[in-house]
């Protein structure tokens, strides 16, 4: 049995003749029960109730038939229609297990139904899907027209999505072992416009294990959650879609399917994005990149306010980790890590020439310290050449010039490098997980990178990870 009826009644119908006209006082639907079944093959059931259509005539034949003239419709009213206890079962055995669901106890009114260009008819039905979740359709609406109108909003409460596992499984790549989703659904049409408002919210949406389907999405979809999902376990979703319906492209489900798709692309490619837009009043700035001064591991006041930033954002998506890179980069770095080493030898040659202990090295007395050790360093051996292409000058260097090739001599290993990498990583790491902020266990450092980058600046990066 696909289809059946209880009782239909239609009370007060009137009909005139000229004009032509019908009028019907009451439509009474009582428990109208549907099973539709989507077999492995994916087709419907229904399928097989409908008739093969008659033989149809040749393209000749329909070639030369006639074109009728187009009668106006027969304007037609009913006063209201009422449901009572709709049922529809629904099975899909193209996926496995098949997936079993339904709406029960579908009932309300349409009231006010006509073919009148403008008239509206008030719809209030209601129902409950899968047993529990309370559906609820109300709105006005005008299918009898010509130029059908529809203004509808439809809410779902609560529907558990543990019974459709096995669609996650087979596109998502994770079975469902948790999760609720609830619908506020807002549909306009008006002269083949559609407008819809599409609010999804999904509660505590938690994956089972892992599933092997090659029809599975390749989006990071844990990721994905993670990001999405806020510090009580809910996510929200808004769809806004547009479209025509004169269109024939147009098709509504692949619309929503790939608009969806999209927002969760751009998600999981730019996760520190929306970790700006999380933060009251904050921006969309990329909190991935932190910036250093170089040869040094201290953080500037800008770069300490994108901690902040990260750390509420974390806060409010608890399902996220951090991974921390520091790097240092083999030019700059290594020329400014040279240059402190010398700053260090002029310093305490000067101290403990003048038997001294200030930190601070005057600026006269440091060029007269830059002039003694490059002439001493160059009758011991020779100082670093210019770099090939240099101009060079008969002139004796200057003071800068002199510090420039001293710094080029003094031996800056990797080691020194790494050091300052893992240093700047500790920083940053403190500026996360210190005095409480986070969780230490969502803070991960990772292998610390000396390769260097084209970026104008001495950046080291985060990066964000879903937690298990």
């Amino acid at each position: 049995e696909v289809a059946s009826l209880q009782a239909l009644s239609l009370n007060g119908i009137r009909v005139t003749v000229d004009p032509t006209t019908v009028s019907i006082k009451e439509v009474g639907i009582q428990q109208p029960m549907a099973h539709l079944v989507v077999q492995p093959d994916g087709g419907l059931n229904l399928g097989k109730l409908a008739a093969e259509s008659p033989s149809s005539a040749s393209a000749d034949e329909k070639a030369v038939k006639p074109q009728k003239a187009k009668n106006p419709p027969i304007p037609v009213t009913v006063g209201v229609v009422k449901l009572a206890k709709a049922a529809v079962t629904f099975r899909d055995e193209s996926v496995q297990p098949p997936v079993q669901t339904g709406l029960s106890n579908f009932t309300g009114t349409i009231k006010g139904l006509s073919s009148k260009q403008l008239a509206r008819a008030d719809v209030d039905l209601a129902g409950r899907v899968g047993q529990a979740a309370p559906l609820k359709i109300v709105g006005t609406i005008n299918p009898l027209s010509e130029d059908a109108f529809t203004d509808l909003t439809i809410t779902l409460g609560g529907m558990d999505l543990t019974a459709e596992s096995p669609y996650s499984g087979k596109y998502v790549g994770y079975g469902l072992s948790k999760g609720k989703l609830s619908l506020d659904l807002r549909y306009k049409v008006s002269q083949k416009q559609l407008e819809a408002e599409n609010k999804v919210l999904v509660d505590q949406l938690t994956f089972g294990e892992k599933i092997d389907s090659p029809d599975a999405t390749s989006l990071p979809v844990k990721l994905a959650v993670a990001l999405l999902k806020d510090r009580k376990g809910r996510i929200d979703i808004d769809l806004p879609i547009r479209g025509d319906l004169k269109d024939p492209d147009f098709k509504y489900g692949k619309v929503v399917i790939s608009t969806l798709l999209n927002l969760l692309s751009k998600i999981v490619a730019s996760p520190f994005a929306l970790m700006g837009k999380l933060v009251p009043g904050g921006s969309e700035e990329d909190l991935q990149f932190i910036e250093f001064p170089s040869g040094s591991a201290t953080l500037t006041e800008e770069e300490r306010k994108k901690f902040e930033a990260l750390v509420k954002g974390l806060e409010e998506r608890p399902g996220l980790r951090l991974e921390i890179t520091g790097t240092a980069d083999p030019v700059r770095d290594r020329t400014a890590l040279g240059l402190q080493k010398l700053n260090a030898q002029l310093l305490a040659r000067w101290q403990q020439k003048k038997g001294v202990k200030e930190a601070d090295l005057p600026i006269d007395e440091e060029e007269r310290a830059i002039k003694e050790l490059f002439d001493q360093r160059r009758s011991q051996q020779p100082v670093a050449t210019p770099t090939e292409g240099a101009q060079v000058d008969s002139k004796p260097p200057t003071v800068e010039e002199m510090r420039q090739q001293l710094v080029a001599a003094i031996p800056v290993p990797d080691s020194d490098l790494r050091l300052l990498a893992q240093q700047r990583a500790e920083q940053m790491r403190g500026q996360l997980a210190g005095d409480g902020k986070l969780a230490d266990e969502r803070v991960f450092l990772t292998e610390v990178d000396l390769a260097g980058s084209d970026h104008d600046k001495i950046r080291s990066r985060l990066n964000i990870t879903a937690g298990e």
